[in-house]
C-alpha cells in the first residue's frame, strides 16, 4: 500500500460520503415516521372497538411480518440491486400508509384493515433492513463501518423518542395525520433511493433456489463460532429487553411510583440507547470483538442486577440507561465484524438469518416476564435474568474471543460455501 492510501485509510476525518449520507437521511425519515405508526395503530384500532385485544392483534401482526419476512429478504438483498429494493419497499409503505390516511378521514378502517396494514408495514420494514446493511457495505470503506453503523444505532434510538411523541401529538389532532405523515417520511426515503447510484455492489444470480440460497446463508453462519455466538447473544438479549417493560410496569406499580415511574424509566431507556450508539463506534475501532461483546454484555447483566435491588425510580432509570446504553455498543461490535468476515455474496442472507434468530423468540419476551414475575416475583425474575446474560458475557469472552479472520471476496462455487472459514 502507498503512503498516500495509509494515510487516508488511517485519516480520522475523512467523510463517509454523499451516497452514506443519502442512503441514512432517506432511512431516517421513515425510520421516526414508522415509529410513530407503530404506536398510532394498536391505539387507534383500541378507540374504535374498546377492546384491548384487538389493539394486541395488530402488534403481533406487525411482529408476524418482520419475522416472516427477514429470511427472504436476506435472498433479494443478495440477487437483486439494491436501489431498486430500497426504492419498491420504500414506495410500497407509502402507498400502504396513504390508503390507511384516506380511510382515517371517514373513520372507515376497520380492524381486518388495520391488521393487514400492520403485517404490511412490518414486511416492508424487515425487507429494507438487509437491503440498506448491504448497501452500507458497499458505500462506506471497511475502517469507516463502525462509525456508520453507530449512526444508524443513533437513528434508531432517536425515532424511540421520537417517534411517539409525534405520533402521540398527531393522534390528538386527527388520526388521519400521522398516517400521512408517514406516508410523506416514506416518500422522501424513496427519492432518495432514486438518487443513489445504480449497481450497488455484486448480485448472486439466480441459480439457486430460494430455500437453497437462504440455507447457504444460515450454514456460513453456523459455521463461524463468532457469528453463532453472535445469534445467541442478540436472541437472549432481545428476549431480555423485550420483557423489561413489562417488569417496569410491575416495579413502578409496587414501589408507588405509578404512570410517572413508567415513563421516567421507558424514557431512560431511550436516552441510554442514544447514549450508547455515540460510545460504539470507538469501542468497535479500540476493542476487539471478543472482549468488546463479552464486556458490553456484562454491563448488561450488572445494570439488571442493580435495577433488581433498587427501588427507587431515579435509581432504576441510571441503571436502566445503563443496560440498554451497552445494547448499541453489541450490536455495532457485531455487525462490524459480521460485515468484514462475510463474503459480499452472503452479506445480505447472514444479516437476516441472525436478525431471524434473533427476533424469532422476542416476541415471547413479555410473556415469560409475565409469568416468572407471578411465579417467583420480581427480584427473582431480574436476578434470574442477569444470570443469564452474566452466562452469555461470560460465553462470549471464550468463543468471541477467537479472531474472526476475513474471508476471500472473490466469488466462490458452492464448494466453498461448505468449507467457509471457522472465524
Amino acid at each position: 500500500m502507498s503512503g498516500a492510501s495509509t494515510a487516508r485509510a488511517h485519516d480520522p476525518k475523512r467523510g463517509l460520503g454523499w451516497k452514506f449520507w443519502l442512503l441514512f437521511f432517506g432511512e431516517s425519515s421513515s425510520a421516526v415516521g414508522t415509529a410513530a405508526s407503530v404506536i398510532a395503530l394498536p391505539v387507534i384500532s383500541f378507540q374504535h372497538s374498546g377492546d384491548v385485544r384487538q389493539a394486541g392483534f395488530i402488534s403481533t401482526a406487525m411482529s408476524l411480518g418482520i419475522v416472516l419476512a427477514r429470511l427472504p429478504a436476506g435472498v433479494l438483498a443478495d440477487r437483486y440491486e439494491r436501489r431498486t429494493l430500497l426504492l419498491g419497499c420504500n414506495a410500497a409503505g407509502a402507498l400502504v400508509l396513504g390508503a390507511l390516511a384516506v380511510l382515517e378521514t371517514s373513520d372507515a378502517a376497520p380492524l381486518g384493515v388495520l391488521v393487514l396494514a400492520a403485517f404490511l408495514l412490518g414486511t416492508v420494514g424487515s425487507t429494507l433492513a438487509p437491503a440498506e446493511n448491504v448497501a452500507v457495505r458497499n458505500f462506506v470503506d471497511a475502517d469507516l463501518l463502525p462509525r456508520a453503523l453507530a449512526l444508524i444505532q443513533s437513528r434508531m434510538a432517536v425515532a424511540m423518542i421520537a417517534g411517539p411523541l409525534v405520533g402521540g401529538a398527531l393522534l390528538k389532532v386527527d388520526a388521519a395525520w400521522v398516517f400521512a405523515a408517514d406516508s410523506a417520511t416514506y416518500l422522501a426515503a424513496a427519492g432518495c433511493a432514486l438518487l443513489l447510484p445504480s449497481g450497488a455492489g455484486p448480485t448472486v444470480t439466480a441459480d439457486q433456489t430460494r430455500l437453497e440460497a437462504t440455507l447457504t446463508g444460515l450454514r456460513f453462519l453456523w459455521r463461524s463460532p463468532f457469528l453463532r455466538y453472535a445469534a445467541l447473544n442478540a436472541t437472549v438479549l432481545n428476549l431480555v429487553f423485550n420483557g423489561l417493560l413489562i417488569v417496569i410496569i410491575a416495579s413502578a406499580e409496587g414501589s408507588g411510583a405509578g404512570e410517572l415511574g413508567v415513563g421516567v424509566q421507558t424514557a431512560a431507556m431511550g436516552a441510554g440507547a442514544l447514549i450508547g450508539s455515540l460510545a460504539a463506534a470507538p469501542v468497535a475501532r479500540r476493542l476487539p470483538p471478543g472482549p468488546g461483546v463479552a464486556g458490553a454484555t456484562g454491563v448488561v447483566a450488572a445494570a439488571l442486577l442493580g435495577f433488581a435491588t433498587v427501588h427507587s425510580t431515579w435509581g432504576a432509570a441510571l441503571l436502566l440507561a445503563v443496560a440498554t446504553a451497552a445494547g448499541p455498543v453489541i450490536t455495532v461490535v457485531i455487525a462490524a465484524t459480521q460485515v468484514r468476515i462475510t463474503p459480499p455474496e452472503l452479506q445480505g442472507r447472514v444479516y437476516s438469518g441472525s436478525g431471524f434468530l434473533s427476533q424469532a423468540v422476542a416476541p415471547l419476551g413479555p410473556i415469560l416476564a409475565g409469568a416468572c414475575s407471578r411465579a417467583f416475583g420480581l427480584t427473582a425474575t431480574l436476578t434470574g435474568a442477569a444470570v443469564v446474560v452474566l452466562l452469555l458475557a461470560v460465553t462470549g469472552g471464550s468463543i468471541a474471543a477467537r479472531p474472526a479472520r476475513t474471508v476471500d471476496t472473490r466469488v466462490p462455487s458452492e464448494e466453498e460455501f461448505v468449507e467457509v472459514p471457522r472465524g
